[in-house]
């Protein structure tokens, strides 16, 4: 872009680096933040563009969203006759079209991508923003597994496309992120926008093809969000609704390899499909460009066109336009009937023949021979795709055989109580009939004698027992007895006092260590975050891992701010009493705990200054808290020349 390049300072305060992409209206460069001393993303478009002024007000409003899984916006302005706005630096990341240019993703791993970005956009859209140009480019994946949204309304606004209402919004990123879901499982971008770097799906009569009619261990509800959407005009209609539908997913990065190659698309059962209606219809179809065992010059240039070139469709595979029309395949009165393996190939086979005469029709009498070939692979296609279509449906009988066996053995609570429940005969007698009779007068007397003198025992056993107490112990417990006074001089003792009072090592252990939830950077002077994706590095339990505050000019933060750190989470409140610490490099910090994340009202457990290696803090009585706060006020400098805040392990005690 015109007047911006590396070197370039924007609004006074950021140093262009590299440019990273070349957009339809703008650019995005990485910048390096001289105020605050951080690396930033900066997308620069020219002022007197007509959306310029759009742009910038949705990158207002956006910057006011916080959420996790969208790319924050750290700042607005104009600047040498540029507008421009920032965002924050993303470590290891890659977009989605990238990832899927290095090989396929597990199912699983995109079911995860689609449920964290439509959780993302549900997140704005209720605060009234939507993205409306969601594409694979706008969704990244971090090198921890953190999935982020960029371009949230400014995007939309750059185009100049961001005038729908809400509702139409709504439907519009729910429509963008099954889109995504479809670009995850077949690595091919199913709308009619043209995705940089990203092959675009089939587009056949009807629509695209299903996710599992082009790869290979797609999951049944993601296959059929995809159909129902993006070919029947139905399914969600908020990026919320999506993420209900396929909830719950993985809450860290799914690997392993993706889905299989693509597969063929059915050309007999296309024909049929087409031959429905009354209009001549094309489809788009690939054909390799010489078929196996085919090695005539006229079939070569029937599958290659006229100019010996392989025509391109939307993806990298040739392909060829056939038309159907009505009824085709098929001769007025003809009748045919199935054969033993319950497949109807003389059915087949008029596909087949059809289709070759509409290629032979199609490039001429030279390319008959390719026409003739292209009919036998429509038939082989055809049964491989009536298989396939009857194991699919055997499936789905024995799921419903199975659902209706679950219903039939369901029972309700109540019957479960029931059940098995009968009229038990009464027991055998084992006693005498005699033995229920009421008892005499003479055996009623006698029980109660015999009562009474029970009790009569216990009594005097109780009043004997009492009077036992204190004897033989060499204890008198009587009243008014004297007792002689016994004197104990004790030796005279010398106390030196000491320059230091006595205190047990810091280093002792208190107790076992409380479990860490989750760590982030910690920044409330500055933009609220200090690199979290390095935060968990803290608790991983190797001390050759550690996380490093961003880089400052002068051991005292540069004096931009007060301090900067760590805080974890403990998950609940817990009682802490010895937080241990391990410090690659020097430094002055103090450790606080407190119920919430921040540093007010904080109790102080204890400081150190100066040191590194393992430091100890232990308090003078435990503080209760679910947040355990480490507060860097004064930091070395490393080996890249900067002043860093570093910590390599922390265990809660």
């Amino acid at each position: 872009m015109h007047g911006v390049g590396p070197s370039t300072v924007l609004g006074g305060r950021y140093a262009v680096q590299r440019r990273l992409a070349q957009l339809p209206r703008a650019e995005r460069w990485s910048a390096h933040d001289t105020t605050l001393e951080r690396d930033v993303v900066i997308v620069v478009f020219p002022t007197d563009d007509p959306n310029a002024d759009a742009a910038l007000d949705a990158a207002r409003r956006a910057a006011g969203i916080d959420n996790e899984r969208l790319v924050r916006i750290l700042d607005v302005g104009r600047s040498e006759g540029v507008s421009f706005f920032v965002e924050e630096a993303l470590y290891e990341a890659h977009t989605l079209t990238h990832l899927l240019d290095q090989g396929g993703l597990p199912s699983e791993e995109a079911r995860r991508i689609a449920g964290e970005t439509a959780v993302g956009l549900e997140a704005a859209r209720g605060r009234g923003l939507h993205h409306l140009q969601l594409t694979p480019n706008h969704v990244w994946r971090t090198g921890d597994g953190a999935v982020k949204v960029s371009g949230l309304a400014t995007a939309a606004a750059l185009a100049g496309e961001d005038e729908l209402g809400g509702a139409e919004a709504s439907r519009a990123d729910a429509v963008g992120v099954v889109a995504i879901t479809y670009a995850a499982l077949t690595s091919r971008w199913p709308l009619p926008t043209k995705v940089p770097g990203l092959e675009g799906a089939p587009h056949l009569v009807g629509g695209v093809p299903a996710p599992s009619e082009i790869a290979a261990g797609v999951p049944g509800d993601l296959d059929a969000l995809c159909r129902l959407t993006l070919n029947d005009d139905e399914g969600p209609l908020t990026p919320g609704d999506f993420a209900t539908q396929i909830a719950p997913w993985s809450k860290t990065m799914v690997s392993g390899l993706g889905g299989t190659a693509t597969q063929p698309i059915a050309l007999a059962d296309l024909a049929a499909a087409g031959s429905s209606g009354g209009a001549e219809k094309t489809l788009a179809l690939p054909f390799p460009a010489k078929a196996p065992g085919q090695g005539s010059q006229g079939a070569q240039q029937g599958a290659q066109g006229s100019q010996g070139s392989p025509a391109r469709g939307s993806g990298s595979e040739p392909t060829t336009r056939l038309p159907l029309h009505p009824g085709a395949g098929t001769a007025a009165g003809t009748t045919t009937a199935p054969s033993a393996d319950g497949v109807d190939h003389e059915d087949e086979s008029h596909h087949g023949a059809a289709a070759a005469a509409a290629v032979a029709g199609a490039i001429g009498t030279a390319g008959q021979a390719a026409g003739h070939a292209a009919g036998a692979a429509a038939g082989k296609v055809g049964s491989f795709a009536r298989a396939a279509a009857d194991k699919a449906a055997e499936r789905r009988a024995a799921r419903a055989a199975a659902h209706e066996a679950d219903e039939r053995d369901r029972v309700s609570l109540d019957d479960a109580l029931l059940a098995g429940h009968e009229d038990v005969e009464p027991p055998l007698p084992l006693l005498p009939p005699e033995t229920a009779a009421a008892p005499t007068r003479d055996q009623s007397k006698m029980a109660l004698a015999i009562i009474a003198a029970f009790v009569v025992v216990a009594t005097l056993l109780g009043f004997w027992g009492v009077s036992q107490i204190g004897s033989g112990s060499g204890l008198d417990l009587t009243e008014g007895t004297p007792r002689p006074t016994v004197t104990v001089k004790a030796p005279t003792q010398t106390v030196t006092p000491s320059d230091t009072p006595t205190q047990q090592p810091t280093t002792e252990a208190t107790g076992e260590p409380l479990a860490i939830l989750s760590a982030a950077g910690f920044d409330p002077e500055g933009d609220g975050r200090e690199r979290n994706g390095e935060a968990p590095r803290v608790y991983d339990g190797d001390k050759s891992t550690f996380w490093s505050s961003e880089g400052y000019a002068s051991a005292n933060l540069g004096g931009l701010k007060k301090g900067v750190g760590i805080i974890v989470d403990l998950g609940q409140a817990a009682k802490v009493k010895q937080v241990e610490l391990e410090l690659p490099d020097a430094a002055d910090l103090t450790v606080y705990v407190n119920g919430d994340n921040t540093l007010d009202g904080a109790t102080e457990l204890g400081s150190s200054n100066g040191k590194k290696g393992t430091v100890t803090i232990t308090g003078d009585k435990p503080a209760t808290g679910k947040y355990v706060i480490v507060w860097f006020t004064k930091v070395s400098q490393v080996s890249d020349g900067r002043y860093r805040a570093t910590l390599a392990e922390i265990t809660v005690r």
